[in-house]
């Protein structure tokens, strides 16, 4: 370790693999950094149960942080940061304070209240700044600051002569909800498209066609069990005209989406009104379809992809505040 640096202990759970783009951007800011996954396991049985029931793999868990303990327990730190926490336990947050007791613990999560477990804000306690991306739990909750997402180095542009933007419209995203009929009806009214559905398992697609409605009409062939590369999203949204984003239900922060289609240099298309109180709103580059029937903005949508300029240019320098190399920084401020 170079004594030079100040040391982080930075844990989060695996997400697109954004959680080594975030420790190789606070390592490009000067820092040193100790990584590692918040949960015990990856797969999508044990994600769920994290989730839906930690109490049930609490032994697993007490082993998995007892292990993380014994490697960190003879350093130094200058810094926790802790993404989602909906696993890592409390008495491991208390045992770092008293190992490490000038360190700053700083908190951030990218989901809202509802869809994290209990364990994430049970551990806010324990932290000096505490970041979340929605809108709605920061109002509710005095402890929280709002932080938007980030985009990453692949989803800037090139400065070179406009490549041609083959598709109209673009979606690329996880299946869950209604997504896929509102998206198909919404989709056939543009002549060139792309469309690239994401399910985390083969028996979670099953499931869900015989337990939703909305799925019961969906072929395998659509979907994918794979998932895209953060360079191949980059290359498609690099090639839409326009990308649509359609937030989770109960969520009212700025999806990582909106802000690599912004830095792509589509236009968002986008079912979260939030972003019209944001300095990234620009009504040329955003559209906003607050109604439920998404086909009711169509007419808007093509009006604007006709006219937009589409030529690569360096984006603006407020918005850079966004790139990842800038957006760790107030972590460590």
């Amino acid at each position: 370790m170079d004594s030079e640096k100040q040391l982080v202990l930075f844990i989060s759970p695996a997400f697109f693999g954004y959680e080594i783009s975030i420790k190789d951007a606070i390592e490009e800011n000067g820092f040193e950094v100790d990584y590692f996954d918040e949960r015990t396991s990856n797969k999508s049985f044990l994600k769920a149960m994290f989730r839906a029931n930690k109490a049930l793999l609490t032994g697993l868990i007490n082993k998995y942080y007892k292990q993380i303990l014994r490697k960190i327990k003879n350093k130094k730190y200058d810094f926790f940061l802790l993404i989602k926490g909906e696993v890592v336990p409390e008495w491991f947050v208390v045992k770092f304070k008293m190992l490490n007791p000038g360190a700053r613990l700083v908190y951030y999560t990218y989901d809202s209240v509802k869809n994290n477990n209990s364990n994430s804000s049970a551990i806010l306690k324990y932290f000096n700044q505490c970041y979340s991306f929605d809108f709605d739990d920061v109002k509710k909750n005095s402890a929280l600051k709002l932080k938007h997402l980030f985009y990453t180095r692949e989803f800037i542009p090139d400065l070179v002569p406009d490549s041609k933007r083959e598709y109209s419209i673009s979606f690329v995203g996880t299946l869950h909800s209604n997504r896929y009929i509102t998206i198909k009806s919404l989709f056939q009214n543009f002549e060139k498209t792309f469309t690239f559905y994401f399910m985390p398992a083969k028996w979670w697609f099953l499931l869900q066609k015989m337990s939703k409605r909305a799925h019961i009409k969906i072929k395998r062939s659509e979907v994918s069990f794979d998932k895209l590369s953060r360079h191949q999203v980059a290359d498609i949204f690099k090639s839409s005209k326009s990308v649509l984003d359609i937030q989770r239900f109960g969520q009212t922060g700025l999806t990582m989406r909106t802000f690599e289609v912004l830095a792509a240099g589509a236009i968002l298309i986008t079912t979260n009104p939030y972003i019209k109180s944001t300095n990234l709103y620009d009504a040329d580059k955003i559209i906003v379809l607050e109604n439920t029937d998404l086909s009711s903005g169509i007419a808007e949508i093509k009006y604007k992809i006709d006219k937009a300029d589409f030529a690569a240019k360096a984006l603006d320098e407020n918005f850079g505040q966004y790139f990842i190399n800038n957006w760790v920084k107030e972590f460590f401020a």
